[in-house]
């Protein structure tokens, strides 16, 4: 897959709920793999909290940006899938962390991928993970009109070979053989928030209530 769309969406409005809320799930002063570290805009978050950071980006140009930021002290090219990928990973490690950013739905197999990574955390270590939660209101209005648009980047990316609700993200992390001990959702706009911007005062409470329809993103913590 591409990292283009994401950067360009990092660089234009800042890191997204989902970012923020998947650093804040990871120790200070933990040793981080960062799976799918694009350009290292999350690495730089860890790294300000004493994180030391590894990364594995399979897109050449990225991964060249990523080597450039101090937060990282190795980028390894290539996909987490790639089991030779993930033996160099478990060189660096064990890790405290290993943080799967909007990655697993790119993956023609995300739950043998995370249980393996998994074998790479240390004693009391987690796992935290991200995905976009497919069942969000405007994945539903798609389909409820018929449609299933592909897009470059969002809840229809075209580059997503899995698709996920609250309910399978955790049914993924659980089958990886790790415990959710750990959940936070990211919000999104509300319906005709357009219209009225006063709802955006709504936004969070409407995700905590019924995050399977208004949570964009689900995040995860397991630990084994």
């Amino acid at each position: 897959m591409t990292t283009a769309p994401y950067d360009a969406l990092v660089a234009s409005y800042g890191l997204s709920a989902a970012h923020r809320l998947m650093a804040d799930a990871v120790p200070p002063g933990s040793r981080v793999l960062d799976v799918g570290c694009s350009t290292g805009y999350l690495a730089a978050v860890l790294g300000a909290t004493g994180c030391q950071v590894v990364g594995i980006e399979q897109d050449e140009g990225a991964a060249g940006r990523a080597r450039a930021r101090d937060a990282l002290s190795a980028v390894l090219t290539g996909s987490v899938d790639d089991e030779d990928v993930r033996a160099r990973a478990a060189e660096h490690g064990p890790y405290d962390a290993i943080v799967c950013g909007d990655v697993l739905e790119h993956l023609p197999d995300p739950e043998a991928t995370l249980r393996a990574l998994a074998t790479q955390l240390a004693p009391g270590g987690r796992v935290v993970v991200s995905v976009p939660n497919i069942a969000h209101w405007t994945g539903r209005r798609a389909l409820v009109r018929g449609r299933f648009p592909r897009a470059e980047h969002g809840l229809f990316d075209a580059t997503h070979l899995r698709w996920f609700t609250r309910s399978s993200a955790h049914d993924l992390v659980t089958a990886a053989g790790l415990r959710v001990t750990g959940e936070r959702f990211s919000p999104a706009p509300l319906p005709l928030q357009a219209h009225w911007p006063s709802l955006g005062r709504l936004e969070g409470l409407a995700t905590r209530l019924r995050p399977e329809l208004f949570a964009l993103q689900v995040v995860l913590v397991g630990e084994r």
